[in-house]
């Protein structure tokens, strides 16, 4: 362990505090001491410490409610609490928070410096971890999200953020972005990530048989039921549980959904007995939400209580930036797959790609590469490996760079496309000037383009 760490030590008691500074520098480290709660955050914001040790019991705020602070702040250190005997099980619920471990009063200099060293190993490593995981989110990689487009880029923050936490999140999206995906990521970078990931889909499920699924049931509780068995909030205890198109729950089960997520306690369909589950819940949907409240068919009060935060997946075509590294991922996974190796897709292909619209998102476009990875007989994917579907309707005029050809019940929405991005593409990106061209305002153009995907959320009309 080359590296000096920055260690911040905090107790209300001075002899304490000098005798684990003098450890603390015996190894080479420096040092911050704080006699309380309020001083300990301020150093921490000033100097960035790798490694918290602090007492749980002192005047003032506690070291349960430093920790807190700590983390609301962005101080990502390992954290050592100290306690006496008397507090052992408020040390115990602290390592269940996210503390690394804690030294028991009296403290012995030989078992601090060993607490030490091994905090410290765990600090670095952890360290690496989140240098990999930024240095794959700048990559346009994050756990099994693909993408490097603004709006993922934000998603990636707002994940990284909200995981760690115990709070609700409602993941929002058309068909096939990805809703799942986001939701086991969560719980992979979660405390959770131990417990197990549950998901259920409330819309796949028949009404009769998903109170069923979701809270368990009792032998005999009704025809079929020939033995008890245990619903998905079981199943997910100290895990994670999704609840996808939840907009889709009948309203019966809303209710008791929520009295479990305020309680903490289900009860099986022909039960009497409550049990305990301790659960983080994730929900998504890909209904307008204002629509369900409006008409009633989602409760208000369910809905504030999964929505503590929202998570929205744009669909790809707004995304179109993020097709090449979307493809080149999957291809890369199915080539694997089916033992080929190919270097790569076309620029013709991939050019047809990024110009599709891809109506049913990620999931339409993984099912093309599949498809793309079993027909490809060379190293590279061409467009005749690629769907119909994919392919434009609108070509380039091979006899003339300047015109296109159209296929006959070719939709006018395509063909104005179409002209838009070549008239663009013949402008060198010049928008301005194809918007002259093309005889409409700038301002018009920026709101095609827009729809389209094909501008930069740092991009704006002057």
């Amino acid at each position: 362990m080359d590296r000096v760490h920055r260690i911040l030590v905090v107790d209300d008691e001075e002899p304490i505090r000098r005798g684990l500074s003098r450890t603390v520098t015996g190894l080479g480290h420096e040092v911050d001491v704080a006699a309380d709660a309020e001083e300990a955050l301020q150093l921490a914001l000033a100097h960035a410490p790798d490694l918290v040790i602090t007492d749980l019991n002192m005047p003032g705020r506690t070291g349960l409610e430093l920790i807190e602070d700590l983390r609301d702040s962005g101080i990502e250190a390992t954290v050592l609490v100290l306690t006496a005997h008397a507090s052992i099980d408020s040390a115990i619920q602290a390592t269940k928070k996210g503390v690394y471990d804690y030294l028991q009063k009296p403290i012995e200099p030989a078992v601090v410096e060993s607490a030490l060293i091994k905090a410290l190993e765990h600090t670095a490593m952890r360290q690496e971890v989140l240098h990999l995981r930024r240095e794959l989110q700048r990559q346009g990689r994050f756990q099994e999200l693909v993408g490097d487009s603004p709006s993922m880029q934000q998603l990636y923050r707002m994940i990284d953020q909200i995981a760690p936490t115990n709070a609700s999140v409602l993941i929002t999206g058309e068909s096939g972005t990805g809703k799942e995906v986001v939701a086991r990521t969560i719980h992979g970078l979660s405390p959770r990530r131990s417990g197990r990931f549950v998901a259920i889909n409330c819309a796949a499920i028949p009404e009769n048989l998903l109170e069923s699924e979701i809270f368990g049931h009792e032998k005999g509780s009704f025809t079929g039921a020939t033995a008890s068995r245990p619903g998905c909030f079981e199943h997910a205890h100290e895990g994670t549980l999704f609840l996808d198109e939840i907009g889709d729950m009948p309203a019966g089960l809303q209710t008791k959904l929520l009295r479990v997520l305020e309680d903490g306690k289900v009860r099986r369909v022909g039960g009497q007995r409550e049990i305990p589950v301790d659960v983080r819940v994730l929900a998504a949907t890909n209904v307008e939400i204002d629509e369900r409240l409006a008409s009633g068919r989602l409760r208000e009060d369910l809905y504030f209580r999964l929505n503590v935060f929202t998570l929205h997946l744009p669909p790809l075509r707004e995304r179109a930036q993020d097709v090449p590294v979307l493809a080149s991922h999957f291809l890369h996974n199915f080539a694997e797959e089916n033992g080929k190796k190919l270097l790569g897709i076309s620029q013709e292909a991939m050019e047809q790609m990024t110009r599709y619209d891809w109506p049913g998102n990620v999931r339409e476009l993984r099912n093309v590469m599949q498809r793309a990875a079993i027909l490809c007989d060379n190293d590279e994917v061409q467009p005749h490996h690629l769907p119909p579907s994919v392919r434009p309707i609108v070509r380039r005029d091979p006899g003339s760079r300047d015109a296109l050809s159209v296929k006959v019940g070719t939709p006018l929405e395509e063909v104005e496309k179409a002209v838009i991005l070549e008239t663009l593409e013949a402008c060198a990106g010049n928008k301005t000037r194809a918007a002259s061209v093309l005889g409409i305002t700038t301002k018009t153009l920026y709101a095609k383009l827009r729809r389209y995907g094909r501008l930069q959320a740092t991009e704006v009309l002057r």
